[in-house]
């Protein structure tokens, strides 16, 4: 259970398996990635393994937001050298808001068979 005083709204763990991703992907279900994410995982030699983080990521957050969220308006964003962090859109980022929370923190991770997000919604302030 979250302590009132640490500013966690809530948090969620998501693992998906890099087969599922790459079938989805297989199928021409890019829906649910930008195109920023394609491209950004496209350019490593693992784009699979990439692209499954994010997929646990947005279905981790989600779970957390709640009703109306979609996974295409969560989005896995990177900065030249710096951690991935979630950009929301449309109805996932009024649920943030609705929920009291004021950002949503991520960490991903992967490797040759599953991949896994941590997503963390914080207060304001937090």
């Amino acid at each position: 259970m979250a302590d009132p005083d640490d500013g966690v709204v809530s948090s969620g763990v998501e693992i998906v398996t890099v087969e599922e991703t790459e079938r989805l992907l297989g199928k021409g279900a890019e829906a649910p990635f930008s195109g920023e994410e394609l491209r950004y995982a496209r350019a490593r030699v693992d784009p699979g393994r990439r692209l499954a983080a994010r997929l646990a990521a947005k279905r981790a957050a989600c779970r957390l937001l709640g009703k109306g969220a979609l996974e295409r308006e969560v989005e896995v964003v990177r900065g030249e050298h710096g951690p991935p962090e979630l950009r929301l859109a449309g109805a996932a980022r009024d649920r943030l808001r609705a929920l009291g929370a004021g950002r949503a923190l991520v960490s991903l991770t992967h490797e040759r068979r599953h991949a896994a997000a941590l997503v963390v919604l914080l207060r304001d302030g937090a």
